[in-house]
């Protein structure tokens, strides 16, 4: 299966432009590392610019490994179809670049598989948010943007922001403690199923890692209205 909008947050990722952004793709690479045949060989280009010491020079081998590494993350080795049948996962990540998220679902043995991905480029006033905020527009935005999959079934949303877990909690109501946006934010998503899991960054590199690198010169921002 291969569905070009589906993937166009891959597609779009620009050319890491120091170490940090090297190790958000390559996280990102491994993640679904067991999907992607002869994985180390191809990544080898990239894991030498992580060397101790090591000049950061982006060369031609580089970019080949890089762009190869994009196709075969959007390629159809990696998203699966929709299944109505399958447990559905929402992992969103915010960072100073975008909010992005990854919809997936989780197999019998524990395995989770991309059905879409998808990303948004803050606005100047959204660069302003505090990170709980910024992680909030993350969840309710594609939360928006994947409502035809959401809507009427039960959902589990990931964070890596462990408040969001408590604010978001479709068992606590409306946190009236919380901002107004967040409220807002909150009301919105009372109209879905769902639970909220904290997920420790480290093992959430399925959306940190898009988070973490910004989209390519060409891409556009998707706007949501979402306060």
């Amino acid at each position: 299966m291969r569905n070009p909008e589906r993937v166009a947050a891959i597609k779009n990722l620009s050319r890491p432009r120091n170490v940090t952004e090297v190790e958000a793709f390559l996280g990102k690479v491994n993640y679904y590392g067991r999907f992607i045949a002869e994985l180390s060989d191809k990544c080898e280009p990239l894991n030498g610019l992580r060397w101790k010491g090591a000049k950061f020079k982006w060369s031609q081998d580089c970019e080949r490994a890089f762009e190869r590494l994009k196709s075969e993350l959007a390629g159809a080795v990696v998203l699966v179809h929709y299944d109505p049948k399958l447990p559905l996962v929402l992992a969103t990540d915010a960072l100073i670049y975008g909010v992005r998220a990854v919809l997936m679902h989780r197999y019998a043995d524990g395995t989770e598989k991309p059905i879409a991905h998808a990303s948004k480029t803050l606005t100047a006033a959204e660069k302003k948010y505090g990170q709980i905020d910024k992680e909030g527009l993350a969840i309710i935005y594609e939360v928006k943007k994947f409502h035809q999959y959401l809507a009427g079934r039960q959902s589990e949303l990931v964070t890596d922001h462990k408040p969001l877990v408590a604010v978001f909690n479709p068992a606590k109501g409306i946190p009236q403690t919380m901002g107004d946006r967040l409220q807002r934010w909150a009301l919105c998503l009372s109209g879905y199923r769902y639970m909220t899991r904290f997920k420790p960054i480290a093992q959430h590199s399925n959306a940190d890692a898009l988070s973490r690198l910004p989209l390519g010169p060409h891409a556009t921002s998707e706007d949501v209205d979402a306060g």
